[in-house]
């Protein structure tokens, strides 16, 4: 009994022996690298989400965005009618004279009246007349003739200014002064001077100038006339 007990233990022994002679000299295996094989495997993973959508943007048909057109903008018209008078808020109003004293009155042609103009704040725009230029007048007959101005400066026309014969024929004529507040042009604002003459009794051409003066007396504003033919 005790003889197969030593047989197989050298039957043991001899076997552990063979097995240990073939692991001699051979290298230990590699401890494998965790973080690598996390790496590899991201990397893997991602390559195949990349072909994926590739694969799908490839199966969409691309679609062309719409083009924005602007539209023109309307041109705006401009107000008829529109006058220079007015555009900052001021009224152009003319002083009422008397019923029946003011005759339709005439344009007058560009370039009509001379000599001074502004003056400090002073000025005066001559607008339109009655009475044109040569016009008959029968020898002492009594006629009327006038003027409508603008005050084109920054001064109220106010007590003492006037609008007075200058020189030539005065023919009766009288200056026209201002005294009552109601009379008073504001600037931006105009007015009509009503001169009363009579014509002279002997035929021939008559001209006076007239023009408008400060409440110092210094004259200001285009230098206007009346001009008739008496016969």
């Amino acid at each position: 009994m005790q003889h197969k007990k030593f047989i197989w233990l050298v039957l043991v022994l001899l076997l552990a022996a063979s097995l240990a002679s073939c692991n001699i000299g051979k290298a230990p295996e590699p401890t494998p690298d965790v973080n690598a094989i996390y790496t590899a495997a991201a990397g893997t993973a991602a390559a195949q989400i990349s072909g994926q959508m590739t694969q799908t943007a490839q199966a969409i048909p691309p679609t062309s965005l719409p083009t924005q057109t602007l539209a023109a903008l309307p041109t705006l018209p401009l107000s008829a009618g529109a006058t220079p008078f007015g555009s900052a808020g001021t009224p152009f109003v003319f002083n009422t004279p008397a019923a029946g004293a003011l005759p339709t009155a005439t344009k007058v042609p560009s370039g009509a009246g001379t000599g001074s103009t502004a003056v400090g704040c002073n000025n005066a725009a001559f607008l339109s007349e009655t009475i044109p230029d040569g016009t008959e007048i029968t020898a002492g007959k009594s006629f009327q003739k006038v003027w409508q101005f603008q005050n084109s400066g920054t001064c109220a026309w106010d007590d003492g200014y006037a609008f007075v014969f200058v020189s030539g024929d005065q023919m009766d004529g009288s200056n026209v002064t201002f005294h009552k507040s109601a009379d008073f042009v504001a600037a931006g604002h105009g007015t009509s001077f009503i001169v009363h003459m009579v014509a002279p009794t002997k035929a021939g051409t008559y001209k006076g100038f007239w023009q408008m003066k400060d409440d110092k007396g210094t004259a200001f504003g285009p230098r206007v006339w009346v001009q008739i033919v008496v016969k």
